[in-house]
Formats: structure tokens, sequence, C-alpha cells
């Protein structure tokens, strides 16, 4: 029989698991969760296993875990008969419970790396959020190469192959640029959706997400918008303020009013779409 402190012992497991997802950019997963961090607990022990290490986090660090959207997908018939199973939550990622006044008078400090990838993900996001929230392979790739992608977006060693004699060439832009989207997709900020023939969209689902950017011919018909990671971090608000200072603008009603226009939505001061 299962006892408080079994199921207290699998909560403060939970927490660490979710801390280091969080601290190496992954999503918390339900299947490692019901692996190491539950072993000899059953299934109906998920739940309070669950709550528990929540309030732990929000306790002890102001975050809680937040389920992260499907991946953008076409629906089908199958999909709505499938609908009760796909609202069940897979996978989890930490969000600040910090009230954004809270977090304005934190002086918070992140590493350089975090910096650059942070940076080169909100500029990457709001290009697309001002084009009516999805953007074409051939586009994404141009306005990443005009960015320039940080080096550490890459793998181990490849962001010194990406230059000659000091000078990046056309062929490594290019390869950098394909680079930095596939990774961006990795992390799930990305989705990258196929056009049908009808102008439907047809997600390519988690496994293809992941893959490596192939030739740009062979990403003929495909589109991106924002992934699971990017819904659940950004809201609409967080998104227009951000545009206004890259753009030196003032976030006037007005200007609201014009980005919420580019990104099809009415966006309302809480920050949600309307």
């Amino acid at each position: 029989m299962e006892g408080d402190s079994e199921k207290e012992r699998a909560a403060v497991n939970l927490s660490r698991y979710a801390l280091a997802c969080h601290a190496s950019g992954k999503p918390i997963k339900r299947e490692d969760i019901r692996g190491p961090v539950m072993a000899g607990l059953n299934s109906r022990s998920f739940r309070p296993v669950f709550d528990l290490a929540n309030a732990f986090l929000e306790e002890d660090f102001a975050l809680k875990m937040v389920s992260l959207p499907q991946h953008e997908k076409k629906a089908t018939r199958s999909d709505s008969a499938n609908a009760n199973a796909s609202k069940t939550a897979n996978r989890w990622v930490l969000q600040s419970v910090l009230p954004d006044e809270a977090r304005e008078r934190l002086d918070m400090v992140l590493a350089k790396d975090e910096k650059s990838i942070l940076g080169f993900a909100a500029m990457v996001l709001s290009l697309i959020f001002v084009n009516n929230m999805s953007i074409s392979h051939e586009q994404l790739v141009l306005y990443v190469r005009k960015l320039g992608p940080p080096a550490c977006v890459f793998p181990a060693g490849e962001a010194r192959d990406m230059s000659v004699a000091g000078v990046a060439t056309d062929v490594h832009l290019e390869s950098a640029a394909h680079a930095a989207i596939a990774y961006l997709a990795r992390h799930s900020y990305l989705d990258k959706i196929a056009l049908s023939s009808a102008n439907g969209r047809q997600g390519f689902g988690e496994t293809q997400a992941t893959q490596q950017t192939a030739d740009a011919e062979g990403e003929s018909g495909v589109e991106y918008t924002w992934g699971p990671q990017a819904k659940v971090k950004l809201e609409m608000m967080d998104m227009a303020r951000f545009i206004a200072a890259v753009s030196g603008q003032e976030c006037t009603p007005d200007f609201i009013k014009a980005v919420g226009r580019a990104c099809g939505q009415n966006i309302s001061a809480t920050g949600a779409a309307e």
C-alpha cells in the first residue's frame, strides 16, 4: 500500500526532474515521469504526485508545470474521433508564477548563450507574429540569414566551419539558416506545417519537426508557425511590447491594434487574444 512518504519522495524527484528539464531547455515528458520518477507507484498516484510537485515548485521557486499545446496539424475525421484522447497532457514546461511587476523588479542574470538564444527566438517569432502567424520556409530562411543566428544554436564544432578566412560565404549562410531553424523546431519554438494542394495545413508532428532541415527544394510547400513552447512562454501583449521596443515605437493602443491586425488577432490589455 502506498503511503504519503512514498508520494512525497516521488514529488520531490519530479520537482528535481522538472528543474533539470528546464535548465536544459527540454519538455517534461509523461513517460519519463512514469519511469524512474514514480518507480513503485501505480498510475492512480500520478495526479496527486504531480500536484504535490507543483506545490513544491511554486512555493520554493515560484514556478509551475504547465502543459504544452499539441503541435499544429490539420484536423481530420480521425482526429475528431480521438479528440478526447488528445486532451490528455503528455508534455509540460516550467512557467513563472510571479506577477509582471515582481518580475520587472528582479535583476535577472542570464548566461550569454541563453540571452543570445532567447533574443534570436524572439526576433524570429516576432516576424511570424506580424505575418499573420505563419511564414513560408523560403521567407524564413531569408530572414534568418539577415538576422545572423548565434553560434550557440549550432552543434559543437559546427560554428567554426561557418566562415572561411573570417568571411561567411553564401553556402555557409544558407547552411547556418537551416541549422538555426531546425534548432528552433527541435526545441518546440516553431512548428513546421505542410501545405496541402487545397491550401490546408497538415502538421509534420514532433518527429519530423525535430529532424535537421534538408535542402530548400525539399522544403517547398512548407511554412512555419509558433510551436508549443512559444505559445506557452509568450503572451501576445508581451510580443506587441517587444515589437514596439525593437522598432523604437511607443506601445500605444493604436500600435497594439495595428500589430493585432498583422497577426490576425484582437489583442487585449491582458495579453490574451479576443
